[in-house]
């Protein structure tokens, strides 16, 4: 079979772009395994807001469903990457694995039946209706191309954790400020008065 080759021209560029035209996935399915070299290291550094993102590899099975109009994606990714201490500003290094889905679908030639039917279900109803799961509103596929580097991208920023320690963070902070931390808040701020409670010792008068 020959591969037809991705439009460039009309996809987003990402920091890793790694464009992947779904005419070139075989009906049993098609394994890519992805390894980003430095200058994509460097610029994907930046957008994910660490200090340094040392290595990022990620292996994606893809499958078409629907006649070849849904793309299912499924994925494991692992990256090395160091952050800044949230309480001691020192570096932390870190190891990141996560597994991940993702749906995609070509909209100009196929809308899939539940999306379909649910916005139909909110047209009768006029209610607002819960969200729909990705698989049932995937995403749209550009020219039937996907950027399998931005699906990775996208996913790895959704597993970096948003409050990196250091092992020593905990030394830095005052006891007291711990103590105040574990110790269970007990109190009435977020209750309403008991309107009534003024007259529990009300007595009348002779």
């Amino acid at each position: 079979m020959q591969l037809k080759q991705p439009n460039k021209m009309s996809l987003p560029q990402s920091e890793w772009f790694y464009p992947f035209h779904v005419e070139n996935i075989p009906s049993a399915g098609k394994t890519v395994k992805m390894v980003a070299e430095e200058p994509y290291l460097k610029a994907m550094t930046e957008r994910l807001g660490i200090l340094e993102l040392k290595s990022l590899a990620a292996e994606l099975r893809l499958t078409l469903q629907n006649g070849g109009h849904i793309l299912n994606i499924t994925g494991h990714l692992r990256a090395e990457v160091v952050q800044e201490c949230v309480v001691t500003l020192q570096p932390v290094q870190s190891v990141i694995e996560d597994d991940f889905e993702a749906w995609y679908a070509d909209h100009d030639k196929a809308i899939p039946f539940n999306r379909a039917k649910h916005h139909m279900k909110a047209i009768e109803e006029g209610d607002e209706m819960p969200i729909l799961e990705e698989k049932d509103d995937p995403e749209a596929l550009i020219d039937g191309q996907v950027d399998l580097g931005e699906v990775v991208i996208q996913f790895l920023s959704l597993s970096v954790n948003p409050y990196p320690r250091a092992e020593e963070a905990a030394d830095c902070l005052a006891p007291s400020t711990e103590a105040e931390v574990a110790k269970p808040v007990v109190g009435t701020s977020n209750l309403r008065p008991n309107p009534f409670s003024a007259l529990k010792n009300w007595r009348p008068k002779d």
